[in-house]
């Protein structure tokens, strides 16, 4: 399996593209949704899905473009579906172009199949009510979205954000178990054990 990371929108996001024997998902396609689509293009893949960590516009930003040109399904935790249709919430307003997305979006599953991608969503909500990691089980990948980063963690002080639930997900992070390599939102790569030993929000 093949990683490409796209960064994309004035937040600097990491957009990835998945992909192994030309079949593809993208997670967290927040703009400039022609770069993304001249990637999947160029490399001839078919995108299965498209999988969100969270709400935020700089993570949804080109999720209706995608839909028209790939017409995939998208999957997001269903505590952050609310962001989709508020502006307000999902930050767009704060950056003076409002975001209402129509594509339709589905609920995630904890485990799901999708072509020859084994997916685990782990919900560790604080950034937003819906936060999640999306695992590759079999690879050890985990794309954090705005939960982990390298050295640090998503704020939580936005609309619907919660201190309180993000002390109680950094919590289940100090306990993982397994060590998989990290993908976040924004940023470098790191790992779980890394994050562990270093992270100050991990102590």
């Amino acid at each position: 399996m093949k990683i490409k990371r796209l960064v994309v929108s004035s937040f600097q996001t990491n957009c990835y593209v998945l992909y192994d024997n030309f079949r593809a998902v993208i997670i967290d396609p927040g703009d400039q949704a022609k770069k993304i689509k001249n990637f999947i293009n160029e490399n001839e893949l078919d995108v299965l899905a498209i999988l969100l960590t969270h709400g935020h516009c700089d993570h949804i930003g080109a999720i209706d473009a995608l839909y028209q040109a790939f017409n995939c399904p998208i999957y997001l935790h269903h505590e952050d579906h609310v962001y989709l249709k508020e502006p307000k919430y999902n930050l767009s307003t704060m950056m003076g172009n409002p975001l209402i997305i129509q594509a339709p979006v589905l609920d995630c599953e904890e485990t799901m199949q999708i072509g020859p991608f084994k997916v685990r969503w782990h919900h560790l909500p604080g950034h937003t009510p819906g936060s999640s990691m999306i695992e590759l089980i079999d690879q050890k990948l985990i794309f954090s979205g705005d939960v982990l980063f390298n050295g640090s963690i998503g704020r939580f002080d936005f609309p619907l954000s919660s201190h309180h639930d993000t002390v109680l997900s950094m919590k289940k992070l100090k306990e993982f178990n397994d060590d998989a390599r990290v993908f976040p939102g924004h940023g470098e790569e790191t790992s779980i054990k890394n994050e562990q030993q270093h992270n100050p929000y991990l102590k």
